[in-house]
């Protein structure tokens, strides 16, 4: 057991470097373009922010909203989205996601623009399916973000000749690292893959789902419009 449980915090100190390591290149990335506020990375912060403020108010709100199987079974079918708006360990769980919505979340607006809403709740609810077996009593806003990370990554890789060979690298690593959490039934693999494979999807089915696709696109454009 105690060897299980080493190899999953190595494993999320590695994922959580590499996501860390790939962000600073994005970031240096996409300052070449003036963007929008984010507004939606916004909203998700302040939400959650907020409803994990009233949890430390009216204990209740924890009650509600963490994951609870046998009230999902019952047909509180909303308890597959709300475990993403409370932290189920307490003020220190919920400085450390803060943190990590912030680093995170305004980045991958930058860079997908308004999809970030679908990037982050479509993999963390899925990801809510394997929580609710491998940690059915807890709840916290990281599925979300790890959707988020999985994005980034994909990100990078489909933009490699535009990023350095470290970015390339630091999201290799990563999706690695999230594989071996999945083997190691740790419950945010699974959304960090699925936020990969849903990154990918949209790149590939709608090419200017990201701003640097339709930032590209524009510019060559305004290059065939010069005689």
């Amino acid at each position: 057991m105690k060897v299980e449980i080493l190899r999953r915090l190595l494993a999320s100190l590695f994922v959580a470097i590499a996501a860390f390591g790939t962000a600073v290149q994005l970031y240096r990335f996409s300052l070449r373009k003036t963007r929008p506020p984010p507004v939606i990375a916004m909203l998700i912060i302040g939400s959650t922010a907020l409803i994990t403020g009233l949890q430390f108010i009216f204990p209740e709100v924890l009650t509600a909203f963490r994951r609870d199987r046998e009230a999902l079974l019952a047909g509180e079918w909303w308890r597959m989205v709300t475990p993403l708006f409370v932290q189920a360990y307490g003020w220190w769980h919920g400085c450390i996601n803060g943190v990590a919505a912030v680093i995170f979340c305004p980045l991958a607006e930058r860079l997908y623009g308004k999809k970030l809403l679908a990037l982050y709740f479509i993999p963390g609810v899925l990801g809510e399916i394997f929580a609710y077996f491998w940690s059915p009593n807890a709840a916290g806003s990281s599925l979300g973000i790890a959707g988020v990370t999985g994005g980034l990554f994909a990100f990078t890789l489909f933009h490699r000749q535009e990023l350095s060979r470290s970015a390339q690298l630091f999201a290799v690593c990563g999706i690695a690292g999230a594989v071996v959490l999945c083997l190691c039934r740790d419950i945010h693999g699974p959304p960090t893959i699925l936020g990969v494979l849903f990154a990918s999807l949209m790149t590939i089915l709608w090419p200017g789902t990201s701003t640097a696709s339709r930032d590209a696109a524009a510019a060559e454009n305004r290059g065939r419009r010069i005689p």
